[in-house]
């Protein structure tokens, strides 16, 4: 047996793998990193993610017909429209950043948002990314695109492979009739294993997840979901219809069975986005932070109300369930605070409930359709 040239096989994946990390990093420079607005202009801090930026406005507070959007990029890559040119974003205006070299561009669609997060979401509004191939849902609100939804498929496209089916993505959308509550379109969720790769950073499984927020994915290997964005409105209940069909074995991080059977999870967080930003803004061991994320998104101090799916088992037959949840009012609520954007709401739909832990059962089927969130 050639002892040498088993030496070289490992040797060949870690060069392999190298390769590629060095490749998706190259992809990576030609980003729009951040965007300079002033703080009293604005309800949120700016969304940046893979393809569009979101920056939610106080109403009145500009004329965005003629407004001069400032950028800072990748080291030395440009954009067109300039930096800092005036530009009418009474719809989106889509930028292209070309990285230093000249070799990678990447489109941006921006958008200057003065609505909230609306209440009705039906899923039939929805796009592919042109690289991956992974489904983005979106909402429109007066007339304008609104891109609220997220999901982990960015994180997952590192194991998708090169030329990826949308099949192949935790988060998808659906047409097929039978999980399809009203219209032509649900939002089709399903567990999925991230194979060796995955295992090898004790990632086994992603779980199919859609939420309210963006994901930044900087750190391919440890992206992280930012959950939230304005509501002026007080919540009164989360409703939408479901299926759920969970999978044959639940897996943990170390990919060993754990007894039970899956279970899928459905809530809704309302939440002081302004006493967050103060706090992690003092704190130096803190991201200057307005959103949630996986470790306090149920059980941060600024949450206000919360409306949680009890139960997350299999659902019965092929029929979708009603789900009405209430919001478990925490806190007081001043309608003055309200009218002034102080709160953030996240929506959370997830195949496996504890995806974020790396825990669930491949092949766990959640769909989601027709959904609101009723106010008083």
């Amino acid at each position: 047996m050639n002892y040498k040239k088993l030496w070289l096989i490992p040797l060949g994946i870690v060069l392999f793998l190298a390769s590629c990390i060095k490749d998706e990093a190259r992809n990576m420079e030609a980003d729009i990193t951040s965007v300079e607005i002033a703080e009293e202009l604005i309800n949120a801090k700016p969304i940046i993610n893979n393809r569009n930026v979101v920056i939610y406005i106080k109403p009145g507070a500009m004329d965005i017909t003629h407004f001069p959007l400032e950028f800072s990029l990748t080291p030395g890559a440009t954009v067109s429209p300039a930096s800092g040119s005036e530009q009418d974003f009474s719809e989106p205006v889509v930028y292209e950043v070309t990285s230093e070299d000249g070799q990678f561009k990447k489109e941006y669609s921006v958008s200057l948002i003065e609505a909230s997060v609306p209440e009705d979401f039906n899923f039939e509004l929805y796009d592919f990314d042109t690289k991956k191939n992974w489904v983005y849902f979106y909402e429109e609100v007066v007339g304008v695109k609104q891109n609220l939804w997220a999901s982990g498929n960015a994180g997952f496209a590192f194991t998708a492979g090169l030329n990826p089916a949308s099949t192949k993505y935790p988060t998808q959308v659906t047409e097929d009739p039978q999980y399809v509550h009203e219209g032509k379109s649900a939002a089709y969720m399903e567990t999925k294993s991230t194979g060796a790769f995955g295992a090898m950073f004790k990632m086994p499984i992603a779980a199919g997840n859609l939420f309210v927020g963006s994901m930044n994915v900087d750190n391919i290997l440890s992206p992280e979901t930012r959950f939230g964005l304005p509501f002026n409105k007080i919540p009164a209940t989360l409703e939408g219809y479901y299926r759920y069909i969970p999978g044959e074995k639940i897996i943990d991080k170390d990919g060993k069975v754990v007894p039970g059977i899956d279970e899928c999870d459905i809530y809704a967080v309302f939440y002081d986005r302004i006493a967050l930003w103060k706090e992690t803004w003092e704190d130096p061991t803190q991201p200057d932070r307005t959103w949630l994320n996986n470790d306090d998104i149920l059980t941060s101090p600024h949450i206000v109300a919360i409306a949680q799916l009890a139960e997350g088992k299999a659902t019965a037959g092929s029929e979708f369930v009603k789900f009405s949840i209430p919001f478990e009012m925490k806190k007081q609520v001043l309608r003055s605070d309200v009218d002034a954007f102080k709160y953030n709401i996240a929506i959370v739909f997830s195949s496996s409930k504890n995806g974020a832990i790396f825990q669930g059962a491949v092949g766990s089927k959640l769909i989601v359709d027709q959904v609101k969130v009723t106010v008083k």
